[in-house]
């Protein structure tokens, strides 16, 4: 298997990893409209513990089946880039495992993935001291320092800080640790197990469901409440709004199970240097622009740089896609948008800094948008000449 045909292959793995998580959050927020039926505007006082209790339920459920998915795809995506996976920390497994398996194991929570037909003589990747160190390595150090990177959101980035939230178990990989290609092939994939996963999935779930219990209250029954206040108001228009709001946020914890446990994968693997945010709608909101065009965010990097990558917003489709070698960034089909705000952001930000950068570049892209749906409105009302 190439080099190239293995990105490829990592594509097609996020894409229908991002596709399933999208239609996870999408099926959440129907059955959080669905749930809030049951709490009429008339009796909402009745209604609204029995609700609550339900929609919690509901939504760890689907934030357990996109941590699932996302587990999957991580493992899956790793072993493409890497050669080796690692352990699921909920299920006892051998020390090896076959790219066949993982493929399976991705396919059967993920509909849109087909897995490739798989030669026997396929054999994983040669990983050189560049592409396999971690991102204390100087190689990756002096990516960080690129000029025009987008800063961190709430003040100017510090490029030379340590991360300090950096897992205190993090080893670089070493030159003795690459795997032997002649040794080593797809039906013997390494299976590596890290440290604490388990322990920080299940400490992340548990401020999860807090978190859940705390802004279904205030965005449903509480929200509903206060709309209902105001004068003349319209019952069943406040009713409509207060369950719009829950059912989307809702959906963004739902979707943030698999997003986190996305991330802590890539935080707590030594082989993982960083991270690229990625669009899946291709029109993000200027926030989440500002976090695409840093591009490739390394380990290294300051860490309320780092740690940006994996916040979301309610109605947010963006996602940390993991990275595993300094080729990957570049060999992606999915990073172009990435690439293309890269090289935008010092033109549109330039004698900006700090907040004010980050103004004038969400202006932009709300510019930019509209030019586009505009453009794309008289181009389905212009009528062909003859």
């Amino acid at each position: 298997m190439t080099r190239t045909t293995r990105q490829a292959e990592t594509d097609d793995v996020s894409a229908a990893y991002h596709l399933a998580l999208t239609q996870i959050g999408a099926e959440t927020t129907v059955e959080a409209m669905r749930l809030w039926a049951d709490v009429p505007a008339n009796s909402r006082a009745v209604t609204a513990g029995g609700w609550l209790r339900k929609a919690i339920t509901m939504v760890m459920s689907r934030r357990r089946q996109s941590r699932d998915l996302a587990r999957a795809y991580y493992r899956l995506a790793r072993a493409l880039q890497t050669g080796s996976t690692v352990a699921d920390p909920y299920h006892p497994e051998p020390t090896y495992v076959t790219l066949a398996d993982l493929r399976r194991e991705f396919a059967a929570l993920a509909g849109t993935y087909e897995p490739p037909a798989q030669s026997p003589s396929d054999r994983p990747p040669v990983q050189d001291s560049k592409t396999s160190r971690s991102a204390g390595t100087q190689e990756t150090a002096a990516e960080e320092n690129r000029p025009g990177q987008a800063p961190d959101s709430s003040r100017p980035v510090d490029e030379d800080q340590d991360d300090e939230d950096q897992d205190e178990d993090f080893e670089p990989v070493t030159d003795d640790e690459e795997q032997d290609e002649e040794e080593d092939d797809w039906d013997r994939i390494l299976v590596e197990e890290l440290k604490g996963l388990r322990e920080e999935e299940e400490r992340i779930e548990r401020q999860a469901e807090e978190e859940l219990r705390l802004i279904l209250e205030a965005l449903g029954p509480r929200n509903l409440d206060q709309k209902l206040t105001v004068e003349d108001a319209d019952p069943d228009d406040a009713h409509r709004q207060a369950g719009a709001r829950q059912a989307a946020a809702a959906s963004r914890i739902a979707m943030n199970g698999g997003r986190s446990s996305n991330w802590t994968h890539m935080t707590r693997d030594r082989r993982a240097i960083g991270y690229v945010r990625l669009s899946r709608t291709g029109t993000p909101c200027g926030w989440c622009a500002m976090l695409i065009s840093r591009g490739a965010v390394y380990k290294t990097q300051s860490s309320a740089l780092f740690k940006d990558g994996d916040r979301y917003h309610d109605n947010c489709h963006c996602y940390a896609m993991p990275i595993w070698n300094r080729d990957q960034f570049q060999a992606s089909e999915l990073t172009a948008l990435s690439r293309q705000y890269m090289a935008l952001w010092p033109e549109v930000t330039k004698g900006h800094t700090g907040k004010d950068a980050v103004s004038v570049w969400r202006r932009f892209i709300r510019q930019k948008q509209r030019a586009a749906a505009q453009e794309a409105r008289e181009s389905t009302t212009t009528a062909p000449e003859a």
